[in-house]
């Protein structure tokens, strides 16, 4: 992410979305040193070029190098890390979009819903 920002001629326009799925499955590990990796971005590319947080859990072990979102606290990163960022004092006028798949509903498996306002809860019920 550092190379391509660093060849974009005018990158002073130019803001990051810090998607918590992708730097897990890419092998960072935010869940036992988010403030760790934090650092180094900082000192890469800097903290306040950080535009917005999405927040995801994932399917998939750290550095497995895919992409597969999973529903907060039922993946690898975990709700306790999650939280963790979510209420980051660095971060709290930042933008956190929640990027989860939607669940079966229980009226009807057949259709899917947004699971937002539970997962909201639970973040909350985690804060510090």
């Amino acid at each position: 992410l550092a190379q391509i920002y660093d060849k974009v001629v005018y990158n002073d326009k130019l803001r990051i979305c810090f998607d918590t799925c992708h730097t897990n499955d890419a092998g960072y590990d935010i869940v036992h040193d988010f403030d760790g990796v934090m650092e180094s971005f900082h000192r890469l590319i800097g903290k306040d070029q950080i535009a917005v947080f999405h927040i995801n859990d994932s399917k998939n072990k750290r550095g497995a190098a895919k992409d597969r979102h999973e529903n907060l606290g039922k993946g690898t990163i975990g709700l306790k890390a999650l939280s963790y960022i979510v209420h980051h004092k660095d971060f709290l006028s930042i933008p956190k979009i929640l990027e989860t798949p939607y669940i079966p509903s229980l009226e009807d498996p057949k259709k899917t819903l947004p699971p937002y306002k539970e997962e909201i809860a639970l973040l909350r019920s985690f804060s510090p």
